[in-house]
């Protein structure tokens, strides 16, 4: 499950992309990644209470018209503040927001127009599936699936520190004992 999230991205990114060329298909990848992360934490993280850093941790499920100015990603979104702490990224507050962004591309850049969510509570499934259509199985399967979500987060927070060359060795939810991020 090494480098899930960057391969969950990249291999329905890529099935979608209409060039040879691989090169500018990683590159649109990895914007249009670069947009739903940017709303999740200046749009979504917003609702909640602030740490240092927010970075969320992404799963796309599908994707449709990924080759079109208008497209739609559908995914599991998670949002995590954190404060440093020494070596230790801890947990301040985060949670999930499934659904289905839409983003537009202009100029080469892309940027989210609309986040249909999952509701909360006894309406979730209803609303999972009304949103994901015919993508709610694989959704279900992502979405249920604490492994792959936790082996998504840590290479997230792996790829961030990395960017950011950040001192930090562990991530940790409060109640919880700290998790190594390099081993």
């Amino acid at each position: 499950m090494k480098r899930l999230l960057f391969v969950i991205i990249a291999l329905v990114s890529l099935a979608s992309c209409n060039t040879n060329d691989t090169k500018q298909c990683e590159s649109s990848t990895e914007l249009r990644q670069e947009a739903i992360s940017d709303y999740l934490v200046n749009v979504v993280g917003e609702d909640y209470l602030k740490g240092e850093v927010c970075i969320p941790a992404i799963m796309i499920v599908a994707e449709e018209n990924a080759d079109s100015a208008q497209s739609q990603y559908y995914g599991d979104f998670w949002v995590f503040w954190y404060n440093i702490a020494g070596d230790t990224l801890k947990t301040v507050s985060g949670g999930n927001h499934s659904g289905c962004m839409a983003l537009c591309r202009q100029n080469g850049t892309f940027k989210v127009t609309d986040f249909e969510q999952t509701v909360d509570g006894a309406g979730n499934e209803a609303s999972a599936k009304q949103i994901f259509g015919e993508h709610f199985d694989v959704y279900r399967k992502i979405h249920s699936n604490e492994d792959m979500r936790e082996t998504a987060r840590k290479e997230q927070l792996q790829d961030f520190v990395k960017r950011n060359g950040l001192n930090v060795n562990y991530y940790q939810d409060y109640g919880w004992p700290a998790v190594t991020l390099f081993e």
